[in-house]
């Protein structure tokens, strides 16, 4: 292995500091809060280093060289990118607060010392997906998040439905990554090369096979219809700061994977675009009708990240069937918007169960009075997702609505209906959930049960408010975030 180490440093950081922190724990015994803030400087120093890259991008655009690894033909290269560089930015930050969140969250767990280790090693896997440029080495990296993601999923491992989750997302993600597999062995039987960097060779039937293997793989693991049914039970069931990960990050990191894959081994934009707008359609109807009769809050939740994805979809497919670089930067500000508000919306949630063992939407009636802060922030986030005006998600479903009438053509026109549809559906989940919150209910409510008002930790509550902010940061003032992705998108095209 040769060449710029400091590539692959923010990977070995968060592999290396998994397994010390682990270590730590284990010998000297160390509480839940103490290696939450050992993770928390772990994350920091490889946000300082991601951050580094990315400011780094303009110089090595035109320079090949830049990479660490073998460029052998079977060997293995890792080369950072704009958009990776973004979007693991992004997650890393997420990753910071969901631990910090976790300090209190898990504080009632005595098998808090492998909980943290693993957050570390999901961002590690998911690091090096965005970065390596061997499509062997792909797959690992994939089934690195998969073993890992499950076992937080699985993490209350006392309870059944627990467990349960963290099987069906196992047998879901492995399937997945067995399709890639399989894709991998169709690309090598035609090419024998796994290089996603240089020419392949022969694209002939094979390669297309081996595409679309890699296409199916990352549907399912972004939870595209109809390889959705894993979500509701995964994000209802797993703790809610794994929940946040999962549904702001890690499932819409792959949106973004897949491309750079499917692109490279044949399928044309055209035809990736038509896939993305068509099955974006199904996403936004499913999410937002079956999120209506949902009785439990996190379960709710999920159902609105299958609409979110949907939303993701439409606005990348769009970018690709038109070649239009502003709707792939609508994609882009989508991603950091809808990381921003499904992360707030599962924490609160999981607020609500910390202290009132409780999902169940009616048995939460009223419970805004009790902890207003809490309640405060969950509306932030549903009426950031409806895309009530002055919150982020109204500038991403502006921005959505823009980027298809600039098309001027029925596909995207068709689409955008269904997109219109799917927000006015969901509409008349988000308001209600949020007018519950404070609303008296004829049946005994959580205050007559003896329920009083609790002093929530102050670990809990500053991610919580940060994302709060942060969602009302970005609806009233988006230029920055907006002026950030169009940098993004101009070092895209530079080095295309």
């Amino acid at each position: 292995m040769t060449g710029y180490f400091e590539i692959v440093l923010p990977i070995f950081i968060l592999i290396g500091g998994a397994f010390v922190v682990y270590l730590l724990v284990r010998l000297f015994k160390l509480s839940n809060r103490t290696e939450s803030m050992l993770t928390v400087l772990v994350l920091a120093g490889t946000l300082v280093v991601l951050v580094m890259h990315y400011l780094d991008v303009p110089d090595f655009i035109d320079r090949p060289e830049v990479f660490y690894g073998s460029a052998e033909p079977d060997g293995i290269i890792y080369r950072p990118n704009a958009v990776g560089a973004f979007i693991l930015i992004i997650g890393v930050m997420i990753g910071i607060l969901i631990t910090l969140y976790s300090a209190e969250y898990l504080s009632r767990d005595p098998r808090y010392a492998v909980y943290y280790p693993l957050i570390l090693l999901t961002l590690a896997g998911l690091l090096g997906m965005f970065t390596s440029n061997n499509l062997f080495n792909l797959f690992l990296l994939t089934e690195l998040t998969t073993v890992t993601a499950s076992a937080l999923v699985a993490f209350r491992f006392r309870e059944k439905i627990s467990i349960r989750a963290g099987f069906k997302y196992l047998i879901m993600s492995s399937l997945g990554t067995m399709t890639m597999m399989l894709g991998i062995y169709f690309v090598y039987r035609s090419t024998g090369n796994m290089q996603l960097m240089g020419p392949l060779g022969v694209m002939d039937n094979f390669v297309r096979i081996g595409a679309a293997c890699f296409l199916l793989g990352f549907s399912l693991k972004a939870g595209v219809v109809p390889l959705h049914t894993w979500v509701p039970d995964v994000y209802g069931h797993a703790p809610s700061a794994v929940s946040g990960l999962l549904a702001g990050v890690l499932s819409k990191s792959m949106l973004f994977i897949m491309p750079v894959v499917c692109l490279r081994l044949g399928i044309s934009e055209v035809e990736l675009g038509t896939y993305l707008m068509v099955f974006a359609c199904f996403n936004m109807l499913v999410g937002s009708v079956r999120m209506l009769r949902q009785q439990q809050l996190r379960r709710f939740l999920s159902f609105s990240s299958i609409a979110q994805t949907g939303y993701l979809m439409f606005g990348l497919g769009m970018g690709f069937y038109y070649e239009l670089d502003q709707a792939l930067g609508v994609g882009l500000f989508l991603f950091l918007v809808i990381a921003v508000m499904k992360c707030l919306a599962f924490l609160a949630a999981g607020v609500y169960e910390y202290y009132t063992g409780s999902q169940d939407i009616e048995r939460l009636r009223g419970v805004g009075k009790l902890m207003p802060l809490n309640a405060l922030s969950l509306s932030i986030a549903l009426a950031g997702l409806a895309g009530i005006p002055l919150l982020a998600g109204f500038n991403g479903k502006w921005l959505v609505f823009s980027a298809a009438l600039l098309t001027a053509d029925a596909f995207a026109l068709a689409c955008l209906g269904i997109f219109m549809l799917s927000s006015v559906i969901s509409l008349g989940g988000y308001l209600p959930m949020i007018i519950k919150q404070y609303q008296e209910s004829p049946q005994p409510t959580l205050e007559i049960e003896g329920f009083s008002q609790p002093d929530i930790s102050k670990w809990m509550l500053l991610p919580v408010g940060l994302l709060s902010l942060l969602v009302v940061l970005i609806g009233i003032y988006p230029s920055p975030w907006i002026n950030l992705v169009n940098q993004v998108m101009q070092w895209m095209v530079m080095s295309i």
